[in-house]
């Protein structure tokens, strides 16, 4: 019973996913600046979570040695 489940949720995740990447290549080719965009707006906002990622580390490491 259980391992049915399981593999309906990974047929069905395995769906999501294909429908996903489908729709990602139709936005890309429909208005590729637009896609730049976006995805130059993630790249910053993962780029500023790892910098407060070390920042916050680097201030608990020094709260640590104070």
């Amino acid at each position: 019973m259980m391992t049915s489940f399981l593999n309906q949720l990974k047929a069905g995740s395995r769906i999501a996913f294909y429908l996903l990447i489908a729709f990602l290549i139709i936005q890309f080719w429909q208005s590729p600046s637009g896609s730049a965009d976006a995805v130059q707006s993630f790249l910053g906002a993962v780029a500023s979570f790892c910098s407060s990622i070390v920042e916050k580390i680097a201030e608990f490491i020094q709260a640590l040695t104070d």
